[in-house]
Parts: C-alpha cells; sequence; structure tokens
C-alpha cells in the first residue's frame, strides 16, 4: 500500500505585527513623555527683575493664595510642616528646599514657612519667581 505524503505547511513568521506593536509603543511614550507636571493648586508667582535659574530641589513647598501650605503632594497646616520636614532636612541638611508663593501671599506668611524650614534644619532654600519677560498679557 503506497500513502500519498502529507506536505506540511511553511510557517512565516510576519514582521508586520512586531513593527505595529513597536510603533505603537514608540508613539505611546513619546505623549507620555511629553506632558508636563502641573500643579495641585494654581500658582502664580510674584515679578522679579533679577535672578537666576535653578533647579527646583528635592523639596517643594507651595504656598496657596488662600492660605494653602503643600509640601510634596500633601496639604500641610502650618504647625506640622516643621516636624515633616526635619526628619528629611536633618538626614541631608544640604538638600534644597524651593518655596513657590502666590504672588498674593502675605510676605509675613512666606517668613513664617521661611522660619519653619530653618528650624526644621533646612540650609538651602529658593524662592520661585518669574520674570518680566514670562509675563503674558491677554
Amino acid at each position: 500500500m503506497d500513502f500519498e505524503r502529507t506536505k506540511r505547511k511553511k510557517i512565516e513568521i510576519s514582521l508586520i505585527p512586531l513593527i505595529d506593536v513597536s510603533m505603537f509603543l514608540l508613539i505611546f511614550f513619546m505623549v507620555a513623555g511629553s506632558i508636563e507636571k502641573f500643579e495641585i493648586i494654581p500658582v502664580d508667582p510674584p515679578v522679579a527683575q533679577s535672578g537666576k535659574l535653578m533647579d527646583e530641589g528635592h523639596i517643594v513647598i507651595l504656598l496657596g493664595r488662600h492660605g494653602e501650605i503643600i509640601v510634596g503632594d500633601d496639604i500641610v497646616p502650618m504647625e506640622e510642616m516643621q516636624k515633616m520636614l526635619a526628619p528629611d532636612l536633618q538626614a541631608n541638611p544640604n538638600k534644597v528646599v524651593t518655596v513657590k508663593a502666590d504672588a498674593t501671599v502675605s510676605a509675613n506668611r512666606v517668613i513664617e514657612v521661611m522660619d519653619a524650614i530653618k528650624a526644621a534644619g533646612g540650609r538651602n532654600l529658593s524662592v520661585v519667581t518669574q520674570s518680566k519677560a514670562q509675563l503674558h498679557v491677554e
């Protein structure tokens, strides 16, 4: 008895799905990488004529126009701010603390925050301002 041999189909590996997935990932990471970080509360810093551009530092403190204080991503009462900053600043006293206050915040409030940073052990402090060139007139 003579049986006819069946031929095996050749398996072809197509590169088109691999290219599609690669392009999708490329576009995804390009879009995700271009998204800017937004602040939890809107802060409009005061205008300064002089100053130098610095890295924002490791600890960012936001002072909102309604009296709120935000350290990192947490709203913190003024009384607890020193306790919250102390462990980080005692571990590394040269860590930069950036204060970003709204232009409508009183100077006394900013000074209270600066005093709390100093009492917690902070040595390097930067205050965020905006230059006149960055102002947009609408």
